[in-house]
């Protein structure tokens, strides 16, 4: 999918994911203690992070975002995707703060509101879905604060229960009310 969106609100941005950050995706994702609710895939090779890269930019059903603090830290400091487009819906998940300077700051829930700013707002998405573990609690607080209702549940492939959450784009401006000063860029 040709991914060329951008978004910025405050201290936080997404842009399209490049070459140059796929090391700090590799090693964050290496890092089992930052692991605990992502699907296991075992450790992850120079060589694998590049053929996942190549594979990706001819994925024609995912666009990752790479996420930027922009006013204390100035760096990338993790990624989220939206993928699984059909039907005016997508999927928002795969979320990693992995420079631990930049947790603890609300750059992950801010970063899942600019990315739903993109897909309704650019790409015309009518509903965005993601599942969560009902033992990550930050991620829990975080998207409810966001606007997503939950809508169902599953076993998690990783451990426990994942609820299935959904938003639409009149609950997303709704819920947050600085959606209408977000930047796009595209």
């Amino acid at each position: 999918m040709e991914h060329r969106y951008s978004a910025a609100y405050g201290e936080v941005a997404i842009r399209p994911l490049e070459k140059k950050d796929i090391e700090n995706l590799r090693i964050w994702r290496n890092d089992t203690s930052q692991t605990r609710f992502l699907r296991n895939i075992g450790h992850i090779t120079r060589d694998m992070q590049e053929k996942w890269y190549e594979g990706y930019l001819r994925d024609m059903d995912s666009m990752v975002f790479a996420i930027e603090e922009t006013q204390r830290l100035k760096r990338m400091v993790g990624s989220l995707a939206l993928y699984n487009f059909e039907n005016g819906e997508a999927e928002i998940g795969r979320l990693q703060i992995g420079d631990l300077e930049a947790r603890g700051h609300g750059i992950g829930g801010k970063s899942f509101v600019l990315a739903m700013a993109v897909g309704f707002k650019k790409l015309g998405l009518k509903r965005i879905y993601a599942s969560v573990n009902r033992e990550n609690l930050a991620a829990y607080k975080s998207y409810t604060k966001i606007g997503f209702r939950v809508c169902g549940s599953h076993a998690s492939p990783v451990d426990g229960i994942e609820d299935e959450i959904e938003i639409d784009e009149k609950r997303w401006s709704d819920k947050n009310p600085y959606s209408n000063e977000i930047i796009l860029f595209s």
